[in-house]
Formats: C-alpha cells, structure tokens, sequence
C-alpha cells in the first residue's frame, strides 16, 4: 500500500470517528445526559463504575449538581445510570479519536512522511483537537457550579470545533484523490468566483450550526412552535419591546435565540440555492449531478427545522437534523474540490 493510502486510510477512520462523534455528543445533549460525570479524570475517567458502591458514590455527587437541585431531583439511580451512560460513551469516544489520530499522526510526522503543507495542516489539527478536548472540560464545568445546564456559547463552541475539525479534514481527503492539481487549465480562472461562493456557503452553514447549538443548548426550539410566526408575530417579544436591549441580554432570550437561528438558516438556505443553481449553469458534469443533489439535501434541511419546530424537538428529529447539517457541509465541500479539481470535465449540451 502507498503512503497516500496509508494517510487516505488514516483520515477516513477519523472522519469516520468525528461523524459517530457529533452523533453521540448530539444524543448526550438531546437526553440531557451531559452533567451526569461531575469530574473529569484522564486515566481514571475511562474505568466504569465496576459495582453497586460505585454507582451509589457517582449518584452522590450528582445529588450535589444543580442540574440534580433544580431540574432531576426526582430521578432514580436506574435513570441516572441512562444518562451516564451517554455521557461516558461520550467522553471515551472522544478519548478514542485522540489515539486514531495522535499516534499516526506522529509516527508519519517522525518519519518524514507529510509534506511541508501537511505539516502545517496536521499540526493545526492537532491543536484543535487538544482544544477541542479543553472545550469540553470548560462546557461542561459551566454547568457544575450555579447553572443546571452548560453554556451555550461553551456548547456552540464545541460543536463548532468539531465540524470545523471535520471540514478540514474532508478538504484534506478530496484534495489527495485529486491529479496534478498544481498545474492550471482552461477553467482555473474562470471558476474563481463559484469557488468563493461555494466558500462563502460553508461559512454560512457554519454560522447556522453554531446558532443551532444556541437553539439546543437553551432549549429554545421548545418557545415557539409555529412558522413562519412566532407565537402571533414575526419577530420574538423582546424585539418588540420599546427599551433598549444588549447583545449579552438578545443571546440569553430563547425567543431571539430562535428567531436568529431561522434568520440565519433562511439567509443560508438562499445563498446556498443561488450558489448551486450558478454551479448548475456551469456545465461541468460532476458538479451538474452534484449541484442537483446538495440542493435537494439544503431544501430538506431546512424543511426538517421546522418539521422539527412543529414536533416540539423529537429526539430523533433533532438527531437527524444535526446530521443533515453535516451533510449539507460535506456536499459543499465535496463540490468545491470537484470544481477545484483538474479532471472535471464540461456537462455535454443538451
């Protein structure tokens, strides 16, 4: 096997990883799992409650939470044991995709095996995933001491990270099946400006994910469940109030919160479309067939949001949510390197 196997191999495990990652660390949020491990121990974090004693000594310390004071105070150990369980498998997860990237990562580093582009890449990757792990000691520490719930900043932050994880590494996989993608041809210029777009609409649907935290981690697809209206109006009641409001006080109101969300989504859900549909106006064959499908999977997506809106946020709607926006991601991602790269090849007239 060549070395640019060997490396494809190691990043899709990991994009494997990250993908079941964002799955379970949604489950965890979405069963309001995330404050059952009150401390957090590298070595002595992986080791499970081995027997009754164990479990009786976890469920003390949960009983001393806020989130145990104010909200599950009624919650039995059987209970209790669920939301760990989340919670554990989360955290030896996370463990786990630091072992299938660290260790190759060094052994290919010590072995000359990057180029002085993946080097940098790689090692900006590996930062990330150290404060990706610094992120979740710091989210759910937020929700130990005063509050019972984590930040949803913290939240939006942690999520952002991992996807931005993920994109960078997806980059990375499509750009390595790519040929001669050094030299220039005859659209290298011409594509310039569907390539910013298509940037530009990954930024967006970043920008969606990361309000879509705020939505989740405040529970605030709970406020309103009707669309385009929220309650009897437009826009959320402290947007219609006569004195004046800080930013700090508009990102702590589920209605504002809500409301930026589907502001954001729908700002995205245009951009996206006119972005595709210049891309279908292209007349490269991959990114026709491709355009066509990411604008079926953005026009789901959006329509699931308030599908989910409707259903007062079902577990497995908000699962399917979250993965529809890593989905869309991936799609945008995928064009772009399809437009990028040097085999593409022009849509036969018709």
């Amino acid at each position: 096997m060549s070395i640019t196997k060997i490396k494809q191999t190691w990043i899709s495990v990991n994009l494997i990883m990250i993908i079941l990652m964002i799955i379970i660390g949604g489950i965890t949020r979405l069963t309001d799992s995330g404050l059952s491990m009150t401390e957090w121990n590298l070595i002595g974090g992986i080791i499970p409650p081995l027997n009754q004693n164990d479990w009786l000594e976890l469920f003390s310390k949960y009983k001393a939470t806020p989130e145990f004071i104010q909200k599950n105070f009624d919650i039995s150990l059987a209970e209790f044991k669920k939301i760990f369980f989340w919670e554990y498998f989360h955290r030896i997860w996370g463990r786990l995709i630091g072992i299938t990237y660290t260790l190759p990562f060094l052994f290919f580093f010590v072995k000359g095996m990057f180029d002085s582009n993946e080097k940098k890449i790689y090692i900006i990757l590996f930062f990330l995933g150290s404060f990706q792990a610094f992120m979740g000691w710091f989210m759910v520490q937020s929700g130990l001491s005063e509050r019972p719930d984590v930040s949803h900043f913290r939240l939006s932050a942690h999520l952002l990270i991992a996807f931005i994880i993920y994109s960078i590494l997806l980059d990375r996989f499509c750009k390595n099946t790519s040929y001669n993608t050094e030299k220039p041809n005859y659209f290298t210029t011409k594509y310039n400006r569907q390539i910013t777009n298509i940037k530009i609409s990954i930024f967006l649907v970043l920008l969606t994910v990361g309000s879509g935290a705020f939505v989740s981690g405040t529970n605030a697809g709970w406020a309103y469940n009707n669309f385009p209206y929220m309650g009897e109006n437009f826009l959320p009641p402290i947007l219609l109030q006569e004195n004046s409001y800080s930013m700090s006080k508009l990102f702590n109101d589920i209605g504002f919160i809500q409301f930026f969300h589907r502001m954001l989504a729908t700002l995205t859900l245009i951009y996206v479309l006119i972005t595709l549909f210049k891309v279908y106006k292209s007349k490269l064959k991959a990114a026709y067939f491709l355009s066509t499908l990411v604008t079926i999977i953005v026009v789901s997506q959006y329509f699931l949001g308030i599908i989910m809106l409707r259903f007062f946020v079902p577990i497995h709607l908000g699962l399917t949510h979250q993965l529809g926006s890593l989905i869309l991601l991936s799609s945008l991602i995928i064009i772009k390197c399809e437009i990028i790269k040097k085999r593409a090849i022009n849509r036969p007239s018709f």
